[in-house]
């Protein structure tokens, strides 16, 4: 579905690229199918290490993750969600070309330069940093002021510290109930 205008982008960013071309070389001929739902890519890798649309209906791997996933991967750089991806099929195929693709940086402001100016593109590319890290900060701190209101002033999670504590509640309960129960036996046997 989005398969020949992500490989049109990804070229693009690869035709800079020699190392990634490089990495990819090995698994000329192979394809890969990623899957985001409702998405999802295939690509062919050519004998140039460049990327191809693939319409085949049998890939060598499939890659499957969320769309959360994906952003935290593409745009907040948390490898932690690496995790959430699952791949099936040849598993160094998907390695190496989720490794490529995790690894590559758009040099934007070099693309601006050629339509724009160096100067104006310099400008463009840190007014739009500038907004990135705007926007990362700011759903941090929204996910910071949710995770508060929901432990502090609407419980619906449990922090921490509530949590430890109900543990060891828990913990002694058990341990009450199981001399509770002894004491039981004890007292059955001598009335016995």
């Amino acid at each position: 579905m989005l398969s020949a205008p992500a490989a049109a982008v990804l070229n693009h960013i690869l035709r800079d690229a020699g190392w990634a071309r490089e990495r990819l070389r090995p698994f000329a001929g192979c394809s890969v199918r990623f899957e985001i739902p409702p998405l999802f890519a295939a690509f062919a890798v050519g004998s140039d290490g460049r990327l191809a649309s693939a319409s085949t209906t049998e890939p060598a791997a499939v890659v499957r993750m969320t769309g959360l996933t994906l952003i935290r991967l593409a745009w907040l750089r948390d490898e932690t969600a690496g995790r959430e991806v699952q791949i099936e099929g040849d598993s160094a195929l998907a390695s190496a070309l989720t490794g490529v693709l995790s690894d590559l940086r758009w040099d934007v402001e070099e693309d601006l330069s050629r339509v724009v100016g160096d100067v104006a593109a310099h400008r463009l590319a840190q007014a739009g940093d500038a907004f990135l890290d705007w926007q990362a900060k700011a759903a941090f701190n929204l996910a910071q002021a949710l995770a508060e209101y929901w432990t502090e002033e609407q419980p619906v999670l449990v922090g921490r510290e509530a949590l430890r504590q109900f543990e060891h509640a828990v913990d002694v309960l058990r341990d009450d109930a199981e001399r509770l129960g002894k004491r039981v036996e004890r007292l059955k046997r001598a009335d016995g």
